[in-house]
């Protein structure tokens, strides 16, 4: 069965175990994943100017060409589908503002697609009894623990993903996979992500700014990161890019200042999932080139 899959763009540079992974389990399950045609950003972030209109254009206009292969369509990025869903929710509710889109974008989009986090539609099209039926590796070793950030679920409202207070839909999945799933208070703490977007990281090294953000982005990452540790965890499961980036790169930098910091790995669920399925690992970029902290041997040693 085919169903529109908008992957985003880091997922297509960056995150290509996380992409690959996603496709491929899903045909494990029946389901083609069938990206959206002529898809492009969908601008990484929502833009919180109500009245910039048109930054509403590149989203709206992903959904109306997901329209032509069904009326779903699947993401997994965070950011993509917080970006899509308060966009829907934003011109569903002022028919102006589409109308405007819609004649700018010169299609007839009619907020009749639904977007589907990859979570959900595990839990809801696949079953997680039908996964647990259907793992074939031991990961009862394996301890983890499920880190959702902010996009995933805020503003409640508008996204309408699980409760932002105490999510448990990643939590529920890791157990079908077989995981012990530990629990972790800050498994909805912000990372620093909109700081690593809106700062140039990379600029002039004497800048107060950038140093100030550096350091506040790296407090926000350790204290996810020595919650998890003092939880009991192997590694750290999450669905955002941006997320692993920060949780990931930040560890170099913790490590200098808590001499205590024990480094671990950071992975995609979806990883996870194909790993339990029994696919071959080797396809989904669990490496040194793709994480700072390489993965592979710790989820090898943990799992039979």
């Amino acid at each position: 069965m085919e169903i529109a899959y908008f992957p985003g763009c880091t997922l297509k540079t960056k995150a290509v175990g996380f992409d690959d992974s996603v496709v491929d389990t899903a045909k494990v399950f029946g389901y083609d994943l069938v990206e959206v045609p002529d898809w492009t950003c969908c601008g990484a972030t929502f833009n919180l100017a109500v009245d910039n209109i048109m930054a509403l254009a590149p989203p709206i206009r992903i959904l109306a060409n997901a329209r032509k292969v069904g009326t779903e369509v699947v993401t997994v990025c965070a950011g993509c589908y917080n970006v899509l869903k308060r966009a829907q929710y934003t011109v569903k509710n002022d028919p102006e503002k589409l109308k405007k889109i819609n004649d700018f974008i010169e299609m007839d989009y009619e907020c009749d697609v639904e977007v589907v986090h990859y979570l959900e539609f595990l839990r809801d099209r696949v079953g997680f009894e039908k996964i647990r039926g259907m793992v074939k590796k031991d990961l009862s070793n394996l301890k983890v623990v499920p880190y959702y950030g902010c996009q995933l679920l805020r503003p409640r409202e508008e996204v309408n993903f699980d409760d932002p207070e105490s999510p448990m839909i990643m939590d529920n999945m890791l157990e079908a996979a077989g995981c012990t799933v530990l629990d972790f208070p800050h498994k909805g703490e912000c990372c620093g992500a909109f700081l690593t977007v809106c700062t140039d990281l990379g600029g002039n090294p004497e800048s107060r700014v950038d140093d100030e953000a550096s350091g506040a982005i790296n407090q926000c990452s350790f204290t996810i990161l020595d919650a998890a540790g003092r939880a009991g965890a192997d590694t750290v499961v999450l669905s955002c890019p941006l997320c692993l980036y920060n949780l990931d790169v930040a560890q170099e930098e913790i490590e200098k200042i808590h001499y205590d910091f024990s480094k671990m790995p950071i992975v995609y669920f979806s990883q996870i999932l194909a790993m339990a399925l029994g696919m071959d690992m080797s396809k989904y970029a669990l490496d040194s080139e793709h994480h700072a902290i390489d993965p592979m041997g710790l989820l090898q040693s943990k799992t039979a």
